[in-house]
């Protein structure tokens, strides 16, 4: 219901801005995956776009719903409600296209046998995937079913945040202190002082505010932390009523997105 309402109600974003005729870059050579439409626009159609990063980006055609296209390859790239997934198509047009105004199967997912834009793996290490994840949902309130995780909202899910920024849909631990101790017992957490390197889990202790759960957040490198509440934020090195325990880096067995 969510991601259907969001669909409908975020119009503007398939139809904010002009259509330009701006030529791109060819389709990477492959077969391509057709049988799937675009869908959820409420009428307004979905533009297809010159890049996947950038918000600005023009377009080069509007495709109404119902109109099936041909997909080359996807990339993660702008956030749309949760769906970072931008599939690059050759026909109608030649552009790319936000994954969540389709029909494909899997929300936030590439499609079955679909290749990586360039042929690559993702690039970067594990905890620049995981960084580049939950910047991705700054912003959002529930998981929008990520990773085939059920729809729940983030508030008092810090554990399960983590785990979802390094590609797991539960973290296996039953709260944040859990996981602290665990990682605390295998030798793997560091101290309070310096900065946690960039992907790193910080931790604080047990406390009223965390409902004695503890809590989790995922240090950028820079000062900053990126965590569940309300809705995913950027914040400071602090958690009302908790004490800071440490950081380490996530757990050794978690491969990344």
């Amino acid at each position: 219901m969510y991601q259907r309402i969001g669909r409908i109600t975020a119009r503007a974003i398939a139809a904010g801005a002009a259509v330009l005729a701006i030529a791109i870059p060819a389709a990477p050579s492959f077969a391509g995956i057709g049988g799937y439409s675009v869908a959820g626009t409420g009428g307004a159609g979905l533009q297809v776009r010159t890049s996947p990063y950038d918000a600005a980006a023009g377009a080069v055609a509007v495709l109404g719903d119902g109109t099936p296209f041909v997909a080359e390859c996807a990339v993660r790239g702008r956030n749309i409600s949760g769906n970072t997934v931008w599939h690059q198509i050759s026909s109608p047009a030649a552009g790319w296209i936000s994954d969540y105004y389709t029909n494909t199967p899997g929300f936030n997912q590439y499609l079955p046998g679909e290749p990586e834009c360039g042929g690559a793996p993702p690039t970067g290490t594990r905890e620049d995937r995981a960084l580049a994840w939950a910047r991705s949902v700054i912003g959002n309130s529930t998981t929008n079913g990520d990773l085939g995780d059920s729809n729940h909202g983030w508030d008092g899910w810090c554990d399960n945040f983590v785990g979802h920024a390094y590609g797991r849909a539960a973290s296996g631990y039953y709260t944040a202190i859990d996981h602290y101790w665990a990682l605390y017992n295998r030798g793997l957490m560091h101290g309070t002082s310096g900065t946690a390197p960039a992907g790193a889990l910080v931790f604080f202790a047990a406390a009223p505010i965390n409902g004695n759960a503890g809590h989790v957040m995922l240090s950028e490198g820079n000062g900053n932390y990126i965590t569940s509440a309300p809705t995913v934020r950027r914040v400071p090195l602090s958690w009302p009523g908790a004490t800071y325990l440490g950081w380490s880096y996530a757990d050794p067995e978690w491969a990344g997105r």
